[in-house]
């Protein structure tokens, strides 16, 4: 396995200090004389934990299944608070650029480079999702939009609004306010939807009741309107943070669910059939 952990001035040199110590972490399957190289996934997996943390349930775990898969894996340990908006968000950008970047030693093509979120980790995967044609990313970090735009969303239980079914903490840890100012209104995501999003691939559970399901709805509600190629899965059980929702991520019987582990192998599955691409 190639396996590597990148420190931020590695990622971008134009990357903003921040308090909390970054990196980027690679797990990769070799070249072999059998496998195909150069056209394979690559995914930037964000942790989630409420923009207070990076939970290891939902890295490690993670990135080994989807390389199992097939997909090579990339785990960002991204800036928390004290750190405010757009820091993460501006990591997570360099992030997929420097993916984009360095894909051809992973034997990833280019225009398949996704972005995988969890909870508040679903939250800023949204972000990058929703807003890559931001300017604070070329005022930032000198990319442009389409370095930085991910070809695919997959988002895990993810906070997505700051009205009625949001979470006030992770707003406030996240900008520093309890409620967004309009300058902000963009990072209640069901709000900043357009056309130009990726194909997204979403999914919780009617049981998680630490981030309400009415999020991941109303952002397929949001996506669907903008004509955005969408797979959804509803699950009926699990608790919140349920990352692979088997033992390898979820010590804890409550987090093991059959049901509900169906969702990164449908997921890996999304992503090499590509039914929703227009281009080759």
């Amino acid at each position: 396995m190639l396996y590597k952990r990148f420190r931020r001035e590695e990622i971008c040199p134009n990357l903003p200090k921040g308090e909390t110590e970054i990196s980027l972490t690679a797990y990769a399957r070799e070249k072999t004389g059998a496998a195909p190289w150069g056209d394979r996934w690559g995914v930037l997996i964000l942790p989630g934990g409420g923009y207070q943390i990076t939970a290891d349930s939902e890295a490690e775990p993670v990135a080994l299944d989807f390389l199992h898969g097939g997909v090579q894996a990339f785990v960002l340990r991204y800036s928390v608070e004290p750190d405010r908006w757009p820091q993460a968000f501006l990591e997570a950008a360099a992030a997929l650029a420097f993916l984009r970047r360095n894909g051809a030693a992973y034997g990833i093509r280019p225009d398949r480079i996704a972005v995988c979120g969890f909870s508040a980790g679903g939250h800023l995967a949204g972000c990058l999702a929703n807003l890559w044609a931001d300017p604070v990313i070329g005022e930032k970090l000198g990319l442009t939009p389409e370095e930085v735009r991910p070809d695919a969303a997959i988002l895990s239980y993810p906070v997505i609004s700051a009205g009625e079914w949001g979470l006030g903490d992770c707003t406030q840890r996240l900008t520093g306010w309890e409620k967004l100012p309009p300058e902000l209104e963009r990072l209640s995501l069901e709000n900043s939807v357009t056309a130009g999003n990726p194909p997204t691939f979403i999914w919780t559970t009617g049981t998680d009741r630490t981030v309400p399901p009415e999020n991941t709805l109303l952002y397929a509600w949001a996506l669907r309107r903008q004509g955005v190629p969408l797979e959804l899965h509803y699950y009926g059980h699990g608790p919140h943070a349920m990352g692979t929702a088997t033992a390898e991520s979820g010590g804890d019987p409550d987090w093991q669910d059959r049901q509900a582990a169906t969702w990164l192998p449908l997921c890996v599955r999304w992503l090499h059939r590509e039914t929703w691409r227009n281009r080759e």
